[in-house]
């Protein structure tokens, strides 16, 4: 398990709409289940002996616009990496078989949760990032996921040079690579499965982001009952 320090590598970013999207098609959902809130809480619970912690103490966004993700896994590696909120470090969950690499940095964003009751996940494009560090981007795009516990949709970074221009973009390319991985990286996996039915918009990306925040800061205290943003003070 690695030490709870926390590098910050700061990356200049700029918004990039792919030239292929689905269209937008649906706001994320302004209600988080019982089972989500409930892990928040627990989260929240197992990170409070940490005066500072990486998931909870973190903002998801910049005043320049970008937005903070932390790197759980690197882009090549076959090993799945957990964030553990009680040691505020990652550790290796599993090994994925031959074949799995990651194709793509992997983490969360952090003050937030999904719908699985997970930080909200981001994938980094761009030069290979060490694991283990929180880096800034701006949103790309949105990757439309599936999974057998829901929705598992994951906000897409980019980072670009210092003169603005993008190292890499949403390409096709990436987007058919991906997405690929993401359909069968649990096919190995009984009683599991993923599917990617498409991809969104930068200005998606961002909704889920603000969504998933906004569930961190309004839900916190709802305990094991779904928790629907913007009502909480009415309750």
């Amino acid at each position: 398990m690695e030490a709870t320090a926390v590098k910050t590598r700061y990356l200049l970013v700029a918004v990039l709409v792919p030239a292929v999207l689905v269209q937008d098609r649906l706001a994320p959902l302004d209600t988080l289940p019982a089972t989500a809130t409930a892990a928040l809480a627990a989260s929240l619970d197992a990170a409070r002996s940490h005066a500072t912690h990486v998931w909870r103490d973190h903002a998801p966004l910049n005043s320049d616009g970008t937005v903070n993700a932390y790197v759980e896994i690197a882009r090549g590696d076959r090993r799945k990496w957990e964030f553990d909120m009680r040691a505020n470090a990652r550790a290796i969950d599993r090994l994925m078989p031959d074949g799995l690499e990651y194709p793509v940095a992997y983490g969360f964003v952090p003050q937030t949760v999904s719908y699985d009751g997970d930080p909200f996940d981001a994938l980094v494009l761009g030069p290979a990032v060490p694991a283990g560090q929180l880096v800034r981007g701006v949103i790309v795009g949105l990757m439309v996921m599936e999974d057998e516990k829901g929705l598992d949709s994951k906000v897409v970074l980019a980072a670009v040079d210092g003169k603005g221009r993008p190292v890499q973009e949403l390409s096709a390319d990436d987007r058919q690579r991906i997405g690929d991985y993401f359909m069968r990286y649990k096919a190995h996996e009984p009683g599991k499965f993923s599917r990617v039915p498409g991809w969104e918009s930068s200005a998606q990306g961002l909704a889920h982001v603000t969504t998933t925040h906004a569930f961190f800061l309004e839900c916190r205290e709802r305990g094991a009952v779904a928790c629907r943003v913007g009502e909480v003070s009415r309750d």
